[in-house]
């Protein structure tokens, strides 16, 4: 499951916020880095643009990974050095937002204009304890976005990279980069590339 979040978590800090006595998990995750537009666009499976409509469906608390197995598919943490891999006895859990995206324009891939797909993120709120990753924006509802995904047959489709792989749509419907992304995108290079 946790291959389906397409990164590989190394750590999670467990932060104590200053107001209201709120707790906070920090996720560090290390995701693909994509050099351009066309290497994330021949990597995804589906490129859309959607809108994000209301709010998350639902959070889901993904199982930790065993950590007395060596197996990297059970364990992303096989092989990290201790002070990476935290042997701290409870691990927190590994939450993810699971949002609804109406597709606006298909690029690449298995999809329809007006199919509503679900797209999943790391982090979220469950049990008044906010998790989140610490290089990225989440989705915001009632904005649109061009998405490149890795889709499943039984799970919600995946960001390729929570920085790279979505770029919000301004008010005449031009992709922009998140201000971390450094790999532009145009309207012409989408059509070039569809």
């Amino acid at each position: 499951m946790l291959r389906r979040l397409g990164a590989l978590i190394l750590t999670a800090l467990f932060v104590s916020a200053c107001s209201m006595h709120e707790e906070a998990v920090l996720y560090r995750a290390d995701y693909p880095q994509y050099e351009s537009a066309d290497a994330l666009f021949d990597r995804a499976n589906l490129v859309v643009e959607a809108r994000i409509v209301g709010e998350p469906r639902y959070l889901q608390e993904v199982a930790a990974p065993d950590p007395t197995t060596t197996d990297p598919r059970l364990n992303p943490e096989a092989g990290a050095p201790a002070e990476l891999s935290g042997d701290e006895p409870e691990v927190p859990a590994t939450v993810i937002t699971v949002y609804t995206a109406q597709v606006l324009q298909v690029h690449k891939g298995e999809a329809k204009v007006g199919q509503s797909i679900e797209v999943k993120e790391l982090g979220g709120v469950l049990d008044g304890v906010t998790y989140k990753e610490e290089s990225t924006t989440a989705l915001q509802p009632d904005t649109g976005y061009v998405l490149f995904l890795e889709t499943y047959p039984d799970s919600p489709a995946a960001l390729l990279n929570p920085v790279q792989a979505k770029y919000p749509l301004d008010a005449a419907k031009n992709p922009a980069p998140l201000p971390e992304n450094t790999i532009k995108l145009t309207r012409s290079d989408l059509e070039k590339l569809s």
